[in-house]
């Protein structure tokens, strides 16, 4: 399979790396508007460099598209590719507006095109326990509530490119971008989003940023099941996110790729040893981006479905803005 990518910054670096370990895939072209970072990575792997996905697409014809750019650049980009039969595979978010998530859904539908979205997390192998565990029968009970910790740290030099932190580029802060697999993830494992409350907060960037650095939230899940998520890249650390679920006799906390049995507020043993996957990218990234490329690919290849896409990938999306008309509303949000 032929393969571009288009947004040559850090998170690229990731895809790169697993598009070079498939065996059946070859990058054949690299975009970005800072064109000798495209010629870095055009010339690691091989490949063509175009300092524009305009002219990419009118050189090249891959068969996959990796979008790895601005936030406010995923839909346009990924409809451009699908109007050409490409297939896509979009960062998240996938969009940073309700309708542009719909527009991607109709795309699909109208191109035929596979279009995924990285949710990595979910293929994080503590995080495919719990859903087993959540599916099926459990000694643990009735799944009651859902948590979910983020304490990262965002400095004002994270801020210094052309985006981070513009509410018209970015489309939000901590929670658009970092905590929003943290949401995902809570959707994942309780079920599709039914309401929110919730705030934001500006706290150590004022002045700096437009977006929101903290915030809190409860949400509503099916069955009566509660969700709560607090974000924050005010820390002094990128902390382990901990996700932890709440049944009838025991919590199950997920912290990284480990997962802990609680009673009673206390730690009483570790269900899950997995032995360590080595990390394409920051720690905070997870391990889990090689085996969602793998299962986008295999899905291209065999026609079926991926699992995450536009439709289910706009899920968490729709969360986070849920949130944000919440704090500017001072009211709950139905989803």
């Amino acid at each position: 399979m032929k393969i571009a990518i288009v947004g040559c910054g850090g998170i690229s670096k990731v895809h790169l790396q697993c598009i070079a370990s498939i065996p059946d895939a070859k990058l054949i072209a690299a975009a970005d508007i800072d064109f000798p970072r495209a010629q870095r990575a055009a010339q690691a792997y091989d490949a063509a460099a175009y300092a524009s996905l305009d002219e990419l697409l009118a050189a090249e014809k891959p068969d996959i598209l990796h979008i790895c750019t601005p936030h406010y650049l995923h839909v346009p980009m990924a409809l451009a590719a699908a109007e050409r039969g490409i297939h896509v595979l979009i960062e998240k978010p996938c969009a940073i507006s309700v309708d542009g998530a719909t527009t991607l859904v109709e795309a699909q539908k109208k191109t035929g095109v596979a279009m995924g979205v990285c949710f990595q997390n979910r293929y994080n192998r503590s995080a495919r326990y719990l859903k087993s565990l959540v599916s099926g029968q459990t000694p643990y009970g009735r799944l009651e509530g859902v948590r979910g910790f983020v304490c990262w740290q965002r400095d004002e030099d994270y801020y210094a490119d052309d985006w981070h932190g513009s509410l018209e580029k970015e489309g939000g802060g901590v929670l658009m971008n970092q905590a929003i697999h943290t949401v995902d993830m809570l959707g994942f494992l309780a079920g599709d989003f039914q309401a929110v409350s919730g705030s934001i907060a500006n706290y150590h960037l004022k002045g700096v940023i437009e977006v929101e650095d903290t915030a809190s939230a409860l949400f509503e899940f099916p069955g009566g099941v509660k969700g709560l998520l607090y974000a924050t890249t005010a820390y002094s650390a990128n902390a382990p996110v901990f996700v932890e679920l709440q049944f009838e006799h025991a919590a199950l906390r997920m912290e990284e790729d480990n997962l802990y049995e609680l009673s009673g507020g206390q730690t009483l043993r570790q269900l899950t040893d997995f032995e360590k996957l080595d990390c394409f990218g920051k720690d905070c990234w997870g391990t889990g981006h090689n085996a969602l490329i793998n299962d986008f690919y295999a899905c291209v290849r065999s026609g079926e479905r991926f699992s995450i896409d536009p439709a289910e990938g706009g899920k968490a999306v729709g969360a986070v803005l849920g949130i944000y008309r919440s704090s500017a509303t001072g009211e709950k949000q139905r989803l």
